[in-house]
């Protein structure tokens, strides 16, 4: 087996195994040993020949048809992979994630009854799968029942709130139903969670999981627990993967997010200054330090750092916005604005970014430009995640004094569908800045003064201060 194209750690782990294997050629453990290390390191076909082998030689053994059925599917056989997941179902007490497993494939050939029947057995045993009941109900929408397709998706969403494809396909579910309001809360939660599933509970893939040399490999697995919230667990694989290769920058990258998070700046900070070393043109590293010293209350360098990472990557939206919203912040509006519209014509689908500029140009009442970027803020948006390299920065609120008079929207249907249309943007958002109590007001009505806008121009940056006094909470970039 070549091995010369691995990296070093990598070469090392293939090399011990593949050294055992040869020194035992009639154990099966070594055999598996070694297709586990290969599989590890996604040498698929090589390490499928290692399992065929070692289940030839201990045929009631689970684990070999298991594995072997995982790397199949990853090299597209699905009629092997199902072959062998049987296999390992036959060979003793029925493992959860091999049915889960089977029972997709099973679904994904279109044989509905065949992953129905799956399905049914693994709920009971444990009614709270929630997989199990995701499946079902995929099931269901396929075969046009979309009463049963909800029931089942609900059910898998009340185990697992943070269950992001569940949540998916129960909006289109309630779409069917002519369930409007409910189609867009789950999708407004797929939006929220869509790389997170409930754990797989798999611990024979999490054994392979865990002989893997490769730090890319470490921060797949974190990014993926990043996503389920384990934020602890996610940082001890950057750690790990920082043991084999000190020099990976994005771990270095990612670490000033994680500590960040949990409350030690100190360590964000060390892992910030020691990506700038090992490339200092690193844009997600200067944006991270600048969430962190946006938390810690230190604007101008927050700032700065933002501003470093779009001189070095002059389409990245979400620094852009940022700039935006702290320029916002200090009542430099017509600087905010351009920072905004740099940010959607870099990212047309960054919400955020088009409901900070609505705001604004409500506040200035252009409120035919205003709906229309609420209106594209309430329409979610598709596409996925891309690991190490989006964000969604900010949980976008600024909170104002409350109290005064509201402005009598009843008379302009576009300030009252404004209004309608920023409360759908953001529930917590109920009272514009244009109504804010130290806007002018005409002195025996209480209404805003029409009749006055130099004033309101005037007042109009003491009132932005005003309102964004407590700071929001920006976020980091995904891993």
């Amino acid at each position: 087996m070549a091995t010369e194209r691995f990296a070093p750690a990598v070469r090392e782990a293939v090399g011990k195994a593949l050294a055992a294997a040869r020194s035992k050629p009639g154990d099966a453990e070594a055999a598996g040993k070694l297709g586990m290390v290969l599989h590890a390191h996604r040498q698929y076909s090589a390490a499928a020949a290692c399992y065929r082998r070692a289940e030839s030689m201990q045929p009631r053994e689970r684990r070999w048809p298991y594995y072997l059925g995982l790397v199949e599917v990853e090299q597209g056989n699905s009629r092997a992979a199902e072959a062998a997941l049987r296999r390992a179902l036959d060979a003793g007490v029925a493992y959860r994630p091999a049915q889960l497993r089977l029972a997709e494939l099973v679904r994904e050939e279109g044989r509905l009854k065949e992953a129905q029947a799956i399905y049914d057995k693994i709920l009971s045993a444990d009614a709270g799968s929630a997989a199990a009941h995701y499946g079902m109900g995929q099931i269901r929408a396929a075969q046009g029942d979309a009463a049963g397709a909800a029931e089942a998706l609900r059910k898998a969403c009340e185990l697992h709130p943070a269950y992001g494809a569940a949540h998916f396909a129960l909006a289109h579910a309630c779409r069917r139903l002519g369930e409007a309001g409910q189609a867009k809360v789950h999708l407004a939660l797929y939006e929220k969670h869509k790389l997170a599933a409930p754990p797989a509970g798999d611990e024979l893939l999490a054994e392979v999981r865990a002989l893997s040399a490769a730090t890319t490999d470490y921060l797949r697995q974190a990014a993926d627990l990043e996503a389920e919230g384990n934020i602890e667990e996610a940082l001890a694989l950057h750690l790990k993967a920082l043991d084999a290769d000190p020099d990976v920058q994005q771990a270095h990258v990612n670490l000033i997010s994680l500590y960040a998070r949990l409350a030690k700046p100190a360590e964000a900070e060390a892992h910030y200054r020691r990506a700038v070393e090992l490339n200092p043109n690193l844009f997600e590293g200067h944006y991270n330090y600048g969430v962190l010293l946006f938390g810690q209350k230190k604007r101008r360098e927050a700032k700065a750092a933002f501003e470093r990472a779009v001189q070095i990557n002059p389409q990245y939206a979400e620094a852009q916005h940022n700039l935006g919203y702290m320029l916002e912040m200090e009542g430099k509006l017509d600087l905010a604005v351009e920072w905004y519209r740099k940010a959607l014509a870099n990212k047309p689908e960054h919400r955020l970014a088009r409901f900070h500029l609505g705001r604004i140009l409500v506040n200035r009442r252009q409120y035919a430009e205003a709906i229309e970027h609420f209106q594209k803020t309430v329409k979610p948006h598709g596409g996925s995640h891309q690991l190490g390299c989006s964000s969604r920065p900010g949980a976008g609120r600024l909170s104002g004094r409350r109290g005064g008079h509201r402005y009598r929207s009843q008379q302009d249907p576009g300030i009252r569908r404004g209004h309608q249309l920023c409360d759908q943007s953001d529930g917590g958002v109920r009272r514009q800045f244009w109504r804010h109590p130290d806007a002018p007001r005409h002195p025996r009505s209480g209404l805003w003064d029409q009749h006055r806008p130099g004033r309101v121009e005037d007042s109009r940056n003491q009132r932005f201060r005003s309102a964004t006094e407590r700071l929001p909470d920006l976020q980091y970039q995904r891993l």
